[in-house]
């Protein structure tokens, strides 16, 4: 009898070091809807329709163009997918009503009401929240294991190591001589793959039309953890196992 075949792919470290998880990238439309982008992606990721996010779903939310993470903690709710909103603070915190971004066209005070409720209402309405930090080796773990995380960072303290900011056309930043890279920039990316061996983060971009970006960890972490982003990060869970 012929014997089968049992030969096994061993795997480098290299191999084992790196993960990735498949997130379509999907492209932003306007200037204030990449946390609707990033929800896109991972509904795709999940197997989820998207057909509803920019009408009847925006349209239950009742955030207008301003869009605050726990709006979409509240969006996968709607898709009654697993996940876990983790920030410092639950509400708002009252000094960015003196930052740009957050008080453009005077909305703050609106959005401070409507975002303290939400919160008020997290646990009965099936939002899940915590109240901490999330350390890089949580990511990590949570990567590993399928999982993925819309994170909101600091648009001026974000990098790409593959992209060079000199060249506009050819990056997915902003000019470095850009008048908005001064001051906080909110912005929503995908976490989607991690390299242990490098310290790398893998992540897609709504506003930038290239498959994937990467970031050094300790500058992943600067952006996240940037004062104006509360250290939000909305963990999405596969197949609702968290």
């Amino acid at each position: 009898m012929e014997a089968k075949d049992q030969s096994v792919h061993i795997y480098t470290a290299e191999e084992r070091s790196q993960v990735i998880n498949a997130v379509p990238l999907y492209m932003q439309t306007y200037d204030w809807d990449c946390g609707l982008a990033c929800a896109s992606m991972v509904l795709k990721y999940l197997g989820k329709g998207t057909k509803t996010v920019y009408t009847s779903d925006l349209e239950n939310l009742k955030c207008g163009e301003s869009i605050w993470t726990i709006d979409l903690a509240r969006l996968m709710k709607f898709y009654n997918i697993n996940h876990l909103l983790c920030t410092v603070t639950l509400g708002v915190d009252k000094g960015y009503q003196k930052q740009t971004f957050y008080n453009e066209d005077g909305r703050f005070s609106n959005d401070e009401v409507r975002i303290s409720k939400l919160f008020e209402e997290a646990a009965d309405i099936g939002i899940c929240v915590q109240k901490r930090s999330v350390g890089i080796d949580e990511i990590i773990s949570s990567v590993r294991a399928g999982h993925v995380a819309i994170v909101l960072v600091d648009w001026s303290h974000l990098e790409c190591i593959w992209c060079d900011r000199r060249h506009c056309k050819s990056c997915c930043f902003p000019c470095i001589s850009s008048s908005c890279c001064r001051s906080y920039q909110g912005h929503f990316v995908v976490v989607c793959g991690i390299d242990e061996k490098k310290r790398r983060i893998f992540f897609k971009n709504p506003s930038y039309d290239e498959d994937m970006c990467c970031s050094l960890m300790e500058k992943f972490d600067a952006a996240r953890k940037s004062y104006g982003t509360d250290e939000d990060i909305l963990f999405v869970y596969k197949d609702g196992v968290s």
